[in-house]
């Protein structure tokens, strides 16, 4: 008798099942698509208002996919690839350092709205949490993690258009976005302005923010450029003429400062030829730069030079280091675990427009080391995977990915980096990529054969 073939017949071959449930890679990719497009596209002062800052719809959607991930996980439809584990060991001790703070915020003499504040803090690093996770564990394939972040890339000119069309029409564009079921939370009728120039913020919250977001994905726009084999200059260049105007057109220290950061680093691992071309390509850049926005370059300069004077109409380096004495005592009170994070409320204290000065407030030293951590091991995740291939795309992804970590390490001592949805969205997406990135990189370079997609057998990681 010839025997049926059935699809128990190997538990251990678990394709059929990925095929009926639909849980693939590729499906993966599309859901965090989903999430690009809210993160970039709707506004970030959009929100969800009984769920305060915290209910940006990226973030509700990022809690959802967390949500949606762990069922299919623990129902046996999606197997862990067990990748990433540097970032999610670092995510780990974040968390818990978020955890010790709200509990000693907790512990002391707490107004109603730090209260409530610190409750959105941990829906907030719970979205953020899993959004690593299911990266980290679903993204096994380096097409389609390259399919992504070009997608990133492409959702980030358009938001660079979106500040262009601001920056030269004086109107805010988002204020005309109304969206059913969500209220605004931070309504500017005009745009910002500096020395007589519109400070455009597109979807983001802050001139700053947006300044700093475009910064981060310069690095994969250059190197989707550069390696990308396809015809079409235009096709591969406008993304990264969109992200490089936006970032002096915010007008913005931190945006310029970071961009020349994450481009530094970009340039030093480039062959002579293509560092000569950045460098006359830059000249050019900055001769349009001059006929687009005359005076602009000339604002800059001015902005730079008298970085560490008497400031007009922006806080000089003076100025913010100033936050350090004023805001002593509170570190002192409460020197290991802080205040408890997301309660140091401008409205009841003061602005810090630094990040790690905020996180040392409001989560004490150990938060500051917790958050270090974090950095550090998005930054050997990229560099390790990078060291690990010899194939200069992949090679070149992964300066990419050193590249826009440098921006984010740069962009925390310049402002409340974290406090702004679409930072922390962005930084946590490629956070989870470069766990991912090591993982895939391991395995190419063991020989072994390419990892499952989601809802495979456990395989071996780094």
């Amino acid at each position: 008798m010839t025997a049926v073939s059935s699809p128990f017949a190997d538990v251990t071959d678990r394709s059929w099942w990925r095929q009926v449930v639909g849980v693939t890679d590729h499906d993966t990719v599309s859901y965090l698509t989903v999430y690009l497009a809210l993160l970039m596209f709707i506004p970030a002062s959009l929100i969800f208002a009984p769920l305060g800052g915290s209910g940006t719809p990226a973030t509700v959607y990022s809690l959802l996919l967390l949500l949606w991930y762990l069922l299919s996980w623990m129902s046996g439809r999606v197997t862990p690839s067990g990748g990433g584990r540097p970032v999610r060991i670092a995510m780990l001790i974040f968390a818990l350092a978020v955890l010790a703070s709200f509990v000693a915020g907790m512990t002391r003499n707490i107004t109603q709205p730090e209260v409530l504040s610190a409750g959105r803090g941990l829906i907030t690093i719970a979205a953020w949490a899993g959004l690593v996770v299911v990266i980290t564990q679903s993204v096994t394939s380096y097409d389609r993690m390259e399919t992504l972040l070009r997608r990133a890339v492409i959702f980030g000119s358009i938001v660079a258009a979106i500040g262009i069309l601001e920056f030269y029409s004086g109107l805010n564009l988002t204020n005309y976005v109304q969206i059913p079921g969500l209220s605004n939370n931070i309504d500017y009728n005009t745009l910002l302005s500096r020395a007589g120039f519109n400070r455009p913020s597109s979807t983001a919250i802050d001139p700053i923010e947006f300044g700093v977001v475009m910064s981060m994905l310069l690095p994969f726009a250059l190197h989707q450029a550069i390696t990308d084999s396809r015809p079409g200059n235009l096709r591969k260049w406008l993304p990264v003429g969109l992200i490089a105007f936006a970032i002096p057109i915010s007008v913005s220290r931190s945006g310029i400062l970071t961009a020349a950061v994450g481009c530094l680093v970009m340039v030093v691992t480039w062959k002579p030829r293509q560092i000569r071309g950045f460098i006359v390509t830059g000249i050019i850049g900055l001769g349009a730069l001059k006929l687009a926005a005359p005076g602009l370059l000339g604002t800059l300069f001015t902005y730079f030079t008298g970085l560490f004077g008497p400031s007009t109409g922006a806080a000089s380096v003076a100025t913010r280091t100033d936050d350090y004495s004023r805001n002593w005592p509170y570190i002192v009170q409460r020197p290991w675990f802080g205040r408890g994070f997301e309660t140091f409320l401008p409205q009841i204290y003061d602005w810090t427009d630094n990040m790690y000065l905020k996180i040392l407030i409001e989560m004490g030293i150990v938060g500051l080391i917790s958050l270090l951590v974090l950095y550090l091991a998005g930054i050997h995740c990229a560099a390790a995977g990078r060291r690990r291939t010899q194939d200069e795309t992949r090679r070149s992804l992964g300066q990419a990915m050193v590249a826009s970590f440098a921006v984010v390490v740069v962009a925390t001592a310049t402002f409340d980096s974290l406090g702004f949805p679409m930072f922390a969205g962005v930084f946590f997406l490629i956070l989870g990529l470069a766990g991912a990135y090591l993982t895939i990189m391991t395995r190419e370079s063991s020989s072994l054969p390419t990892l499952p997609v989601a809802g495979g057998g456990p395989v071996k990681s780094e």
